[in-house]
């Protein structure tokens, strides 16, 4: 009896793990979800947040979401920014040559910025590392955006250029107040 629980406990394991690896997403922790080290931030994820001291924060939210796990939340109320530079959540991506990936991101906002900020708002940016293990300038993928307003997806499409080996998949703001929620983030091979 115990033998026949353990086979049909390993052909469960093996179908769960084999639809989860059917998700065309490369992006990894896309959910936000995942933080196994317990620190309030999604594993699998860089964040650059220049503003982020106290009492700005960027943490995971389980309350606002759009997938059921959790989102980030970024909320800015005191903006002391070196260089005119707001902040970024960002991943490295292998990527291909020539081929091309569809982008898709949700958020939720209440944020303003300074009539003087320009440009103003956060927007899908990119950097691309080549061959030669270096990063390129950070390209906008979508335009900025501000504003309040409830959950949007925002979507582009990039074709990686030659000799072009990963792709530095970014959330970017520039400076401003209020907060910003970010979830279920996507990078698939164009069909």
């Amino acid at each position: 009896m115990l033998k026949r629980l353990q086979v049909v406990l390993l052909i469960s394991l093996l179908a769960i793990s084999s639809y989860a690896w059917t998700d065309s997403n490369m992006v990894v922790n896309g959910d936000l979800g995942m933080d196994w080290d317990k620190n309030s931030l999604p594993d699998y994820w860089s964040i650059t947040w220049l503003f982020s001291a106290s009492p700005n924060k960027v943490v995971m939210d389980q309350s606002e979401n759009v997938d059921g796990n959790s989102s980030l939340r970024i909320e800015v109320s005191s903006l002391e920014v070196p260089n005119n530079f707001g902040g970024r959540v960002y991943q490295d991506i292998p990527v291909v040559s020539g081929k091309t990936y569809e982008i898709s991101m949700w958020v939720k906002a209440d944020w303003q910025v300074s009539e003087k900020q320009d440009p103003a708002g956060f927007n899908i940016s990119y950097w691309l590392q080549g061959t030669n293990k270096q990063w390129g300038n950070r390209e906008d993928l979508t335009e900025p955006i501000t504003g309040a307003f409830n959950w949007r997806e925002i979507k582009a499409t990039i074709t990686i250029p030659s000799k072009t080996q990963a792709l530095r998949l970014a959330f970017f703001a520039y400076p401003g107040t209020g907060t910003i929620w970010l979830d279920s983030i996507k990078m698939i091979e164009a069909k």
